[in-house]
């Protein structure tokens, strides 16, 4: 059935039904949930953290390759990201929609299959949001509403502080590059697939090889899952106890190297980067010999990685090498927390693998500017 079939009135009183027992827990602070003309809930004694992102159709994501269990469950991490950048923990999220008249009823709910997965995994309450025709592309966004008792933002870093990365970084982009590659059949194995979050049989997958550009070039699924995966459905990254002493941070979504440069901007301070200190994924290294891109420009200039960038002041010491575990159920392997360089005075560079040094540039995802 169409969703202009059911109709608004049916499609939010599926919402409501789904998400308002989530928003009446014991202890949720939420007095008023879905279905008023706006959501009341108590303010604790505690700092309020608002975030919002927009999705758009061809611009955040491609249906060619992407399930709408994927983009929900998408949709929600990297609004959450944004509140664990600054130290904070999600508590509610408002939701926006826009869809065709003649999408499908099960896109709708499969998108809010994967909402629900990504809520569940965060501890989120829905309480409220819109849902409106389109003309054309479909455009999603939320909105998450978190609390944290400090807050971390980009403008505290300080001359001597070292740089702190957790996990790595590249993985996202890579995954992309191999997705654009793959040819249709694949995709469609790729869009049926939830990396484990909805029951897949993982073994159902073992010995597959994925087809790229023509028959002749594969690509191991094992070595390509955690690359798409990171791409199509990304966990956030939960801020550890590195947070007690963290002076600025920021999540990786547009790259690391112009991630990095907005805490520059913010700290009005400088940055020198160790390129051979930046943490790949095994993985990432195979699969960007496979389709021939350079590992480290995808680490250094590719974004969607979710993993957090942090300032410490030297004297802290025994960060680099802990293991933070992020929350999803699937990650078997802790995020490293490794040190890629230290905040200078002014200049902002990079020291490459060959020992020379260049300027530090700002590379990464921007809008309105050149698209990767």
């Amino acid at each position: 059935m169409k969703l202009q079939q059911l109709g608004e009135l049916q499609l939010l009183s599926e919402v409501r039904k789904r998400f308002n027992p989530l928003s009446e827990q014991k202890g949720s602070g939420v007095i008023v949930g879905i279905g008023d003309d706006a959501a009341v809930f108590s303010c604790p004694e505690e700092k309020i953290l608002v975030t919002t992102d927009m999705m758009n159709e061809g611009v955040h994501f491609d249906l060619n390759y992407t399930s709408p269990y994927q983009l929900g469950f998408k949709l929600v991490s990297v609004n959450v990201s944004d509140i664990f950048a600054m130290g904070g923990r999600p508590r509610y999220i408002f939701l926006n929609t826009a869809m065709q008249k003649d999408v499908n009823e099960d896109f709708f709910r499969d998108f809010f299959d994967g909402i629900s997965s990504a809520m569940n995994i965060y501890g989120l309450s829905l309480l409220g949001g819109d849902i409106s025709s389109a003309v054309k592309d479909i455009t999603v966004s939320a909105t998450v509403i978190g609390v944290a008792e400090k807050i971390i933002t980009r403008a505290g870093a300080k001359p001597g502080d070292r740089i702190y990365l957790t996990g790595t970084t590249g993985d996202s982009a890579c995954g992309l590059e191999i997705l654009k590659r793959l040819m249709p059949a694949e995709r469609d194995i790729i869009k049926t697939y939830s990396f484990g979050i909805k029951g897949n049989i993982r073994k159902l997958q073992t010995g597959l090889r994925l087809n790229i550009n023509s028959a002749s070039r594969t690509i191991a699924f094992d070595v390509a899952e955690p690359l798409i995966k990171r791409h199509l459905m990304p966990v956030a990254r939960h801020p550890g106890h590195f947070t007690n002493n963290a002076t600025s941070m920021i999540d990786i979504s547009d790259g690391l190297f112009i991630d990095l440069s907005r805490i520059c901007d913010e700290s009005n301070v400088g940055a020198k980067v160790y390129l051979d200190r930046i943490p790949l994924l095994y993985q990432m290294k195979q699969a960007a010999e496979i389709i021939g891109v350079d590992p480290y420009s995808l680490a250094s200039s590719g974004g969607e990685d979710y993993e957090l960038l942090f300032t410490v002041p030297a004297e802290i010491e025994g960060i680099a090498g802990r293991k933070e575990i992020d929350l999803s159920p699937l990650s078997s392997n802790p995020a490293v927390i490794t040190c890629i360089g230290e905040i200078t005075t002014k200049e902002r560079v990079v020291i490459a693998l060959d020992g020379s040094e260049s300027q530090l540039m700002a590379e990464g995802y921007q809008h309105f500017g050149a698209q990767r």
